[in-house]
């Protein structure tokens, strides 16, 4: 009987052997050329999430709280960039305000924190999205192609502070229009001074907060000429990182927007040191 058995087993496996040698094409196919070969892997997309903060801002700690979760949700596709602007933002002698902060908060015209902006995509003719909104605008953004994949590489040397930073923009679709690369410093868990609704904390953990750019509030153009499938753009920057910041907590943020609507087509982070 155990003889029987072995030799069914054996005559299902050699018919399953043989039913697999008949499959001839290969399991992935190039989506060009129907030949042999793996496809490129897609590029992620990832979001940048502007959170407009303010130490003074009784409800900004919820929202801050809610970007991080967000942001733990969707594995990191989501940066988030704390920028401390407005009437709020400032408790003396705290202060984490920063010009390039300003001038964005006064040029999206924001009037209020908390407030954020997605990719800085338009939305009912200006940039500002309530804390409710970030969740759906986040996953809509998601679901859209990759125009570009960003890639940074960092030099720091610890005894200078010098700080040097390589970006390669490598462009998968065809752009017809002007665009900005735009490189910032972001530094994570600054403790200080924030107005809660239980009252004043001098030891909130303040996270993900923008500190400056290395090119500017707005960047630099990066062409002058419609941007082909297969270009690639590199810019490098310099910068000698202030005392005040902690090394170890700080991280390069790199995106490239549209120069006239201030759309961010893509974003990156990575850890200087």
């Amino acid at each position: 009987m155990k003889k029987l058995m072995f030799l069914l087993a054996m005559a299902f496996f050699m018919a399953g052997m043989v039913a697999c040698d008949i499959i001839e094409e290969p399991y992935f196919k190039d989506n060009n050329n129907g030949g042999g070969e793996t496809p490129e892997p897609k590029v992620q997309k990832y979001v940048l999430l502007e959170d407009y903060t303010g130490v003074k801002c009784v409800n900004c700690p919820a929202a801050g709280e809610f970007a991080l979760q967000l942001q733990e949700q969707y594995h990191h596709k989501v940066i988030v960039l704390g920028v401390h602007a407005g009437s709020l933002a400032f408790y003396p002698p705290f202060n984490l305000t920063t010009q390039e902060g300003d001038a964005w908060w006064s040029f999206f015209n924001f009037q209020q924190n908390p407030t954020g902006t997605i990719n800085r995509k338009m939305i009912n003719g200006g940039y500002a999205y309530d804390t409710p909104m970030w969740a759906d605008a986040v996953a809509e953004t998601l679901q859209e192609e990759a125009a570009l994949e960003i890639i940074p590489t960092i030099e720091y040397d610890e005894a200078t502070r010098n700080l040097k930073v390589d970006v390669t923009s490598k462009f998968i679709a065809e752009l017809p229009d002007t665009y900005s690369l735009t490189v910032c410093i972001m530094e994570d868990s600054i403790v200080g001074m924030q107005v809660t609704p239980e009252g004043n904390n001098s030891n909130f953990l303040h996270r993900h907060v923008f500190r400056t750019t290395m090119n500017g509030a707005w960047g630099e153009d990066i062409n002058t000429t419609a941007i082909a499938p297969g270009d690639e753009i590199k810019k490098s920057y310099t910068k000698t990182l202030d005392a005040a910041y902690n090394a170890d907590q700080c991280y390069i943020i790199a995106y490239v927007s549209n120069s006239d609507t201030k759309e961010i087509l893509q974003v990156t982070e990575k850890k200087i040191k």
